[in-house]
């Protein structure tokens, strides 16, 4: 596939941002450490900087996996000839007659292209804790509690920790996808061999890669797990001592993570009627999901009554309970097979 797409020089660019966003990490998460023990704090402001060039180099990054992408879509069209083409359409015609949803005709002069969202395979992870950086950049900036800070910044070095060593989208850029359409590009097919495996890629590619939906459920949902976090750090301090300034921060996170979620969650109920028809509703992460919003809903709910005996650390435990439905629910998927399953 390297004549094709730039593989090579995405990696390279992208392992080096990588590795520029690791070796901005570790003393972040080490003034994180020593910080979060220390009676004395220090070097609050130099890690206030190192956060600021992380969330900039993690923007960057992002906007490199927006090229690449765009150069998939310029230079992967998925071309037929003109005479399979015209054989196509008339099978395309007679499976959409009585279909709920029905696959686009092809159109030869412009053939298909792939509008890949910036968050599949590993790209999510890089999408989900470049939104954590940002929200912990706000936080530090927001509030002057150094434990706090510490706590938010030695969560942001274990996740890019976890994408430096086992989750990074440049070292083996999307997997699946180009395992899935290099034999379109790189195989010697026959017509009939060529057919089939378009009618593999296209449905995945109107239903999955091209849907609309994919631009606004997985990233609602991972801005709302990044609200989590926040608040999740927040209910471990409400635990340990009454400040109001600390609840109400989370509080806040809470409020808005929990309006992407829902909004997120709705927004995959017609993508799911959509790409799975009416046998979607037992998928493991959705149940999952559902059983995090219940709960999420339960954590906003007892704020109403903080003044009463006790409620401010249920509140918090409740917090703590959300983060850990968080990863139960996005594991879900890669133990419990479903629709889901390793999305």
């Amino acid at each position: 596939m390297e004549h094709l797409v730039p593989l090579a020089r995405f990696g390279h660019i992208g392992n080096g941002i990588v590795w520029i966003l690791a070796f901005l990490a570790v003393p972040i998460g080490l003034s994180g450490t020593v910080n979060l023990f220390r009676p004395v704090q220090g070097l609050q402001r130099p890690t206030g900087y190192l956060l600021v060039l992380l969330a900039v180099v993690f923007l960057a990054g992002f906007a490199w996996i927006g090229w690449f992408h765009y150069q998939i879509f310029v230079r992967l069209p998925i071309a037929l000839p003109a005479n399979l083409a015209e054989y196509l359409n008339s099978h395309l015609q007679m499976m959409n007659q009585g279909a709920d949803f029905a696959l686009p005709l092809y159109d030869a002069p412009s053939p298909p292209r792939y509008v890949l969202p910036l968050w599949l395979e590993n790209g999510k992870y890089y999408f989900w804790f470049m939104c954590y950086a940002l929200l912990a950049l706000a936080a530090h900036f927001r509030l002057d509690h150094p434990r706090l800070r510490a706590a938010l910044h030695i969560l942001l070095a274990v996740q890019v920790g976890i994408l430096f060593g086992a989750a990074n989208p440049f070292s083996d850029p999307l997997p699946q996808f180009f395992g899935a359409v290099e034999p379109w590009f790189t195989g010697s097919l026959s017509p009939a061999q060529r057919l089939g495996l378009f009618m593999q890629l296209y449905p995945k590619m109107i239903f999955y890669y091209n849907a609309e939906y994919m631009w606004f459920h997985p990233p609602l949902l991972f801005l709302s797990y990044a609200c989590i976090t926040v608040t999740f750090v927040t209910s471990v301090f409400m635990l340990v001592g009454r400040e109001q300034a600390v609840e109400k921060m989370g509080y806040d996170h809470a409020r808005l993570g929990f309006f992407l979620l829902t909004v997120g969650m709705l927004l995959g109920y017609p993508w799911a009627l959509k790409a799975w028809g009416p046998n979607w509703w037992w998928d493991p992460k959705i149940c999952s999901s559902i059983m995090m919003w219940a709960i999420y809903s339960t954590y906003l709910h007892t704020r109403l009554y903080a003044h009463k005996p006790f409620m401010w650390y249920f509140s918090s435990l409740l917090g703590i309970l959300c983060f850990l439905a968080m990863i139960f629910t996005f594991v879900s998927s890669f133990f419990f097979p479903g629709e889901h399953t390793f999305v």
